[in-house]
């Protein structure tokens, strides 16, 4: 009765605020494995072997590779490596994004890394406010925001609470030309081994980082298949993460006009 109280709690912080945190719901296991994914690549694209910090060898990384190319470089790997999938399905995480969204999942396999480096100013990496509708993600979406490497005094998110009630706000050169004078905002509190789930219409920005030490992050898309899409998603790549029994039986019977008897043989004794 407690946990079905906390789950109402949450979905309706959602409801009121466009966004909740699900505490200590990815295991200190997969954290440890995608952290240390992500220094094995950062080695492999400087072609060294040590036994060096994350943080260390990123910033050897920057000597030789823009920031761009690495946040991509290492999320394509993270992807691949089957990581982002195991996070999704861990218990809490899963069970959660069914309640909100239905069985019928998957996710964007094709994002990157969001890394916060003191002293960056460029505003792709620190972003201003901005609503993740802007760049194409469907309204029925689900946005998860995961930190990987986050130590205390490292920067996280702005977020403007209930800001999703406003829609769509007007924008140019990826920041709003207009916001309410009055609003509240809130520094995101959240600690490594915990998500932010928030809707795509939340407005959120990068707090900038002034810890020596670089911040990673991971932004994840994750939508039903079976709801309207009206972003530009249908151009994105997608893996699917959980079915219904109706999407397995769709797959068994192998066509939409559910042909009978397509893969058996009536006349057999």
């Amino acid at each position: 009765m407690i946990q079905k109280s906390m789950e109402n709690k949450q979905f309706k912080q959602l409801e009121n605020d466009g966004y909740f945190v699900l505490k200590n719901s990815v295991s200190n296991k997969i954290i440890k494995l995608i952290q240390k994914s992500i220094n094995s690549n950062l080695l492999d694209l400087i072609k060294k072997k040590n036994k060096k910090s994350l943080a260390y060898n990123f910033e050897l990384c920057l000597k030789k590779f823009n920031q761009h190319y690495i946040q991509k470089y290492l999320a394509t790997k993270l992807f691949n490596e089957n990581h982002i999938q195991k996070l999704l399905n861990e218990k809490k995480v899963l069970k959660y994004l069914v309640e909100l969204l239905g069985p019928d999942l998957e996710y964007l396999s094709n994002s990157e890394l969001a890394i916060n480096v003191s002293g960056v100013k460029d505003k792709y990496f620190v972003k201003k406010y901005h609503q993740e509708v802007w760049s194409g993600v469907s309204p029925a979406s689900i946005l998860i925001w995961l930190p990987i490497y986050l130590k205390k005094g490292m920067s996280t998110l702005e977020i403007i609470p209930g800001s999703h009630h406003w829609g769509v706000i007007p924008n140019m050169n990826r920041e709003p030309t207009k916001l309410p004078k009055k609003h509240k905002k809130i520094n995101l509190n959240i600690n490594t081994g915990s998500i932010l789930l928030m809707s795509p219409f939340t407005l959120h920005k990068t707090i900038p980082n002034f810890h020596k030490e670089p911040r990673f992050a991971m932004p994840i898309t994750i939508r039903n298949f079976y709801y309207p899409q009206k972003g530009n998603e249908d151009l994105w790549e997608f893996r699917k993460l959980k079915e219904s029994v109706y999407s397995k039986l769709r797959k068994k019977l192998g066509n939409n006009l559910f042909t009978p008897y397509r893969t058996i043989d009536i006349n057999q004794k």
